[in-house]
Parts: C-alpha cells; sequence; structure tokens
C-alpha cells in the first residue's frame, strides 16, 4: 500500500506546482488580452478615420472639390487609399491577435479548472493512508491522536480570540462615534458659553443627547466584550459613569456658572471615552497578537499531521 499510496500522493503534490505556474501564465495572458482588446478597438477606430477619407474624396464634398481645383485629387485619392489599406490591415491584424490571446486564456483557465481540486485530492489520500496506519500502529494512533487535540484547541482558542476581537472592534466604532459627538457638543458649548445664543445652546444639548444614546448603545457592547474577553481569560477595566451628565439646571437654568458646569461634564465624559478607547486599542492588539499566534499552531500542527502520515 506504501509504494502505490506513494506515487499517487506524490502525483497529486505535483499538481499544486503546476497551479502557480498556471496562475502566473494566466495572469499575464489576461493582461496581454486586455491590451489586445484596447489596439484592435484603436486600430477599428482609425480604419474608419481612414475609409471616411477616401469617401470624401470620392463624393461630391467640399475636399473633392478642393483637390479637383488644385488638381491634386488624384495622388491624395491614392494617399488615401493606400492609408486606407494599411489601417485594414493594421485591424486584422490585431483582430487576430486578440483571437489567439482569448484561445490561449481559455485554454490556461480550463488548465487551472483541472488542477483547483488538488488540495481535497491530497486530504483524501492523507484521510485513506490515515486509516489504513491507524489500525496497524498503537503507536502511530496516540501521536496522531495528541497532534489532533492540540490542534483543536488551537482551533477553539483562535475562534474564542476572534470573536472577542470582533465584539471589541465594533465596540471601539461605537466609543469613537460617541467620542465625535462629545467633541461637536464640547465646540458648541464653548460657543454657548460666550453668547452663541439659542441655536448654539439647541447644538450643543442635541449632540450631547445624541452622545448619550451611543453610550448606552456602547456599554451593552462592553458588556458582551467583557464576557467574551472572559473566555479566553482576559479582564478588562473600562467603566463609562454619566449619571447626571445633563441636568435640570442646563435645560431650565442660563448663565455662565451653569454652562462651565454643563461645560465641564461633557470634558470629563469625552476624556473617560477617549480613555477607554486607548485601553480597548491595547487590549485588541493584545489579543490580535494572541490569535495570530492561534493560527501559525494551527498550520504548524497541521503540518505535523500531514507529516506524521507522509512519512509513517
Amino acid at each position: 500500500m506504501r509504494e502505490d499510496w506513494k506515487y499517487r500522493y506524490d502525483e497529486v503534490l505535483k499538481k499544486e506546482s503546476l497551479l502557480q505556474t498556471v496562475n502566473k501564465q494566466l495572469e499575464k495572458a489576461q493582461v496581454r488580452l486586455k491590451q489586445a482588446g484596447g489596439q484592435r478597438t484603436a486600430a477599428e477606430k482609425a480604419l474608419k478615420s481612414e475609409t471616411r477619407d477616401v469617401e470624401r474624396l470620392e463624393k461630391a464634398s467640399l475636399t473633392n472639390l478642393f483637390y479637383t481645383v488644385l488638381g491634386r485629387k488624384v495622388e491624395k485619392l491614392e494617399k488615401e487609399e493606400a492609408e486606407a489599406i494599411q489601417a485594414r490591415i493594421r485591424a486584422e491584424e490585431t483582430r487576430l491577435a486578440e483571437e489567439e490571446l482569448a484561445r490561449m486564456t481559455a485554454e490556461l483557465e480550463q488548465r487551472r479548472s483541472s488542477l483547483l481540486g488538488w488540495e481535497e485530492e491530497a486530504a483524501a489520500l492523507l484521510q485513506e493512508k490515515e486509516e489504513w496506519l491507524r489500525g496497524r500502529s498503537e503507536d502511530f494512533r496516540q501521536q496522531l491522536n495528541r497532534l489532533y487535540e492540540a490542534k483543536r484547541r488551537a482551533l477553539s482558542e483562535g475562534k474564542e480570540l476572534d470573536e472577542a476581537l470582533q465584539a471589541g472592534y465594533e465596540l471601539v466604532e461605537s466609543l469613537e462615534e460617541a467620542e465625535n459627538l462629545l467633541r461637536s457638543a464640547k465646540s458648541w458649548g464653548t460657543y454657548d458659553m460666550f453668547g452663541g445664543g439659542v441655536i448654539a445652546t439647541h447644538l450643543k444639548r442635541s449632540k450631547a443627547n445624541e452622545a448619550m444614546e451611543q453610550i448606552e448603545y456602547a456599554q451593552g457592547l462592553m458588556s458582551r466584550f467583557k464576557r467574551e474577553l472572559e473566555d479566553v481569560g482576559g479582564a478588562a477595566e473600562m467603566n463609562l459613569d454619566y449619571n447626571g451628565f445633563l441636568g435640570f439646571a442646563d435645560y431650565f437654568m442660563d448663565g455662565f456658572i451653569f454652562d462651565w458646569i454643563v461645560q465641564g461634564r461633557i470634558s470629563d465624559l469625552k476624556d473617560a471615552v477617549s480613555e477607554n478607547i486607548d485601553r480597548l486599542r491595547q487590549l485588541l492588539h493584545a489579543l490580535q497578537q494572541r490569535y495570530e499566534a492561534r493560527l501559525t499552531d494551527e498550520a504548524g500542527l497541521t503540518r505535523d499531521i500531514h507529516l506524521l502520515i507522509e512519512r509513517s
């Protein structure tokens, strides 16, 4: 079984190298085909132009009359006809070149399609040999089981890390939106403190309320992120305390002191949001590194499994 299997497996692996070669050839052929199409279009356009020049000299027209009066009609007509012939030849050459490149590209695409299944063929052969070896060697079976278990753990941790990363990225996006709204509210608040009027007050409150809604949404995302983080052995110290942020005084009382108090609340909350964003980015960077490490582990274990089967 081993010699026959090795021959079949080697033949399948050759397809991987062939596929890489065909992909490169196909990429070049597609570029050349696109260029050939442009050249054909340009040649056909030139042919139409030259044909019109000949027709203008042959028919009754101002151009015909002009060259007839000068006594150069025959000379000009011969020149235009010669140019038209050259244009026709060029158009035919570019058409044939494009057709040939289209044929070559189609052949390469067909060749590529015939090679695409090499990974599935290799996997099937590895499975075939694995089953054969499992029934004949306890040592092989134990080694393989250990590798599969390690791969399963790497995949499981990678999945949990990916889920934590996605939850974290969504949270950052939400907090960044809140940060922008608070920044806008702070700007309008500064304007409002120095006599911005009713419009400035309205815009400040509007942006602040939008920021509150966004922060409430972010708090839900934060709870989800913390749960995902716990699943991968992490923790996050994050909090957004905005109780009493925009209170009674700002809505029903006016004056520089009250505006100044509210402005301070806006600034404090924006700083809190910015601080949480910074912490999140640091956490996500560490999570991304762990996730990439698990991907590397999984790929390495897959190679080890394949090598164990191939060499046993």
